[in-house]
């Protein structure tokens, strides 16, 4: 997993490269230049091209550019290099200035801009190549005068933009846009990735991240630990391999316990989705006299529950016993989609919860219950997958969607705290906590998966890979992953425009291939024998898995 750093954590990383191991930071900031240098001139034409503007503030971020600058002048290239101010206003002694007197001293040519407008903006804008190095990771304020002009200069330019270390106007820790910021096409960042290259909506304006080693201790983290950390699928474990001689109820039985008026399809799709991604059985349990069970994949089964008549509210307390028998025979327990929140759906909630010993992902309208009567949560919380969207987990924490995008990593680690379970808030870059585990970001899936019943679908995802053995955290993981690379590929075969949940669903056996580990070759297949040689006279050849239901 790759530690993703706040600004604070990377200051002090930097300080302790400087004061511990002893390598200036005047050496830091040539190696972090260079390594921008290096990308522009391996990737971009337009920078060998030129001309080139690199726009520099006054501080260490404005200082990697004079690098920058100063590569490109020395490789022959046309580059200008536009200071936010004077020359007398980078910090002398510091390192800044070290490297703009170096620049200068090279023969670069050097703009010095104290107002607006004028001829800087107009030769930005019509720069082949623009490299921002306005403000750094230490932006804690709201982006104005010279440095907003600046922004405007170069979201005007034509040509490509490369970011160093971070777009300027992103907050490094949250990812929010502090006013205005640049939309790069590439940020080349140092030592390692931060937050905000993650975090929308900071993340969308960082295009392509890059990672540079400017010879911080490898072994740094051990010194200085990280509290997020970006999950992918190198860090996944394999999914397990179904044993040669698997059967249906080997494979793990899910059971989905929701529906309602209008709401029949949810529990629906969560219930093939399971099925779609490895299960062996699955059932939905829902008030019986819905309207949607001829629209159910044939394959699902269905378990139609005593109805108490109520168009609001259909759970009746006499279907328990029917609920309590169907959780006897699962391995995994979906519940919440479509379910509705009266007190029928509430009873129902907490006698689940407090009853069953299979792990359960706790989604939707059930999360809407549990914010309202935290108790029913019960004690078992460590066998649970909670999966709000911002607008649940506000309900949870008592406050607002706007609050928790600005704090989502707090947020999913205060509902992982106080409900001690695994906690997945969805969105645009997924978060997962757990208590006394490492919090992660998934960077995966695309805007087309923003759509009604993909949630649906991660539930039932999730409930797979617990019925089938894998701990609540692993599965949240995996289960995210899965989910994601399901949407990208139906993305890809679709389009993102019109994406429905049920094509994420088509996509995910293929993507489950992908996941899972090979199957090792067998005695029989490294020395093939003919079916001739093997089977009477006669006989028709045998269909493997054939007779495992």
């Amino acid at each position: 997993m790759i530690p993703l750093l706040t600004a604070e954590q990377m200051r002090r990383m930097d300080a302790y490269t400087i004061g511990s191991v002893g390598l200036p930071g005047a050496l830091l900031m040539e190696t972090a230049g260079r390594g921008v240098f290096d990308c522009l001139w391996a990737e971009f034409e337009a920078a060998r091209r030129g001309p080139v503007a690199v726009v520099c503030g006054r501080g260490n971020n404005g200082g990697d550019g004079f690098v920058v600058a100063r590569c490109l002048h020395n490789r022959g290239v046309a580059v200008t290099a536009y200071l936010l101010g004077n020359r007398e206003g980078v910090s002398p002694g510091g390192d800044a200035r070290l490297h703009l007197d170096a620049y200068c001293n090279s023969g670069g040519r050097l703009v010095e801009v104290e107002e607006a407008g004028g001829l800087a903006a107009v030769e930005i804008a019509g720069a082949a190549l623009v490299v921002d190095a306005v403000l750094g990771t230490g932006l804690r304020r709201e982006v104005g005068g010279l440095a907003a002009a600046a922004i405007g200069w170069i979201e005007a330019a034509p040509g490509p933009v490369v970011s160093v270390d971070l777009p300027s106007g992103v907050c490094a820790d949250t990812g929010r846009v502090w006013g205005r910021a640049v939309s790069a096409d590439r940020t080349v960042t140092f030592g390692f990735p931060k937050r905000g290259h993650y975090l929308f909506p900071g993340a969308a304006r960082c295009g392509d991240v890059r990672v540079v080693d400017i010879g911080i201790p490898g072994d740094i983290l051990h010194h200085m630990p990280a509290d997020l950390f970006l999950f992918g699928e190198a860090d996944r474990s394999p999914l397990p391999l179904l044993p040669a001689d698997a059967h249906k109820g080997s494979c793990g039985h899910v059971v989905v316990i929701g529906g309602g008026p209008g709401k029949a399809g949810a529990p629906g799709l969560a219930a093939w989705a399971a099925l779609r991604s490895g299960a062996g059985l699955a059932t939905v349990a829902w008030p019986r006299g819905l309207r949607g069970e001829n629209r159910l994949p044939l394959e699902v089964m269905t378990l139609p529950l005593t109805g108490a008549g109520d168009a609001e509210d259909q759970w009746d307390p006499r279907a328990w016993n029917a609920v309590e028998g169907a959780l006897g025979g699962s391995d995994a327990v979906v519940i919440g989609p479509g379910m509705g929140t009266g007190t029928g759906a509430q009873e129902m909630l907490g006698r689940v919860l407090g009853s069953t010993g299979a792990p359960a992902v706790v989604d939707a309208d059930a999360l809407s219950l549990l914010a309202a009567g935290p108790e029913l949560a019960g004690s078992k919380g460590r066998d649970r997958v909670l999966t709000p969207h911002p607008g649940e987990a506000a309900r949870l924490l008592r406050t607002d969607a706007t609050t928790v995008q600005a704090d989502r990593i707090g947020a999913v680690n205060e509902l992982a705290r106080r409900f001690q379970s695994t906690v997945v808030l969805k969105g645009a870059g997924t978060l997962v906590a757990c208590p006394g585990e490492a919090t992660c970001l998934l960077a995966v899936g695309n805007p087309g998966m923003a759509t009604a019943g993909a949630g649906d679908v991660l539930s039932g995802v999730i409930g797979a890979l617990l019925a089938r053995g894998m701990a609540p955290l692993e599965a949240a993981r995996t289960g995210v992953l899965l989910h994601g690379a399901a949407g990208d590929r139906a993305a890809e075969q679709h389009g993102e425009g019109g994406l429905v949940a049920g094509d994420l669903v088509v996509a995910l056996p293929a993507t489950l291939r992908r996941f899972s580990r090979p199957r090792p070759v067998s005695r029989t297949d490294r020395s093939p024998v003919s079916p001739a040689s093997s089977a009477p006279r006669g006989a028709r050849p045998a269909v493997p898995g054939s007779d495992r239901e």
